[in-house]
């Protein structure tokens, strides 16, 4: 049986991206796709379907919201994971409201991250 999850990861900050990348080299079972912009990320979200995003709530030229919506229209049951400043932390709750699994504020939350995804790998998606 083939365990791999498909994940989009979509940031345009390089600090939380590095970081990110990190937590990311310790999760072998999943088949990473990167995008730094709206338009690619976007481009992506049509072509197939994921079973993780992890997102900014905003990347140039796109919202996370946005990207939630796209990626649920490919897969009713992906887990999006929302990355956010304290400032947007309002928007990333009604990321949640939408559907959204989590969200993460940076940079200090940033290590929550891996124990979000420890437990989607552990719950069938």
């Amino acid at each position: 049986m083939d365990n791999t999850k498909r994940l989009l990861f979509i940031e345009d900050e390089g600090y939380v991206i590095a970081r990110v990348n990190e937590i990311l080299n310790n999760f072998p079972q999943f088949e990473i796709t990167r995008a730094d912009n709206g338009e690619e990320a976007r481009g992506l979200l049509e072509d197939r379907a994921f079973d993780i995003v992890v997102t900014d709530i905003y990347v140039r030229g796109v919202s996370g919201l946005e990207l939630l919506y796209k990626a649920r229209e490919k897969n009713k049951e992906v887990c999006v994971i929302i990355i956010t400043g304290l400032d947007n932390a309002d928007l990333a709750a009604k990321a949640l409201k939408e559907g959204a699994l989590d969200f993460v504020i940076k940079p200090p939350g940033l290590d929550r991250l891996a124990n979000i995804l420890k437990l989607v790998t552990l719950v069938k998606i």
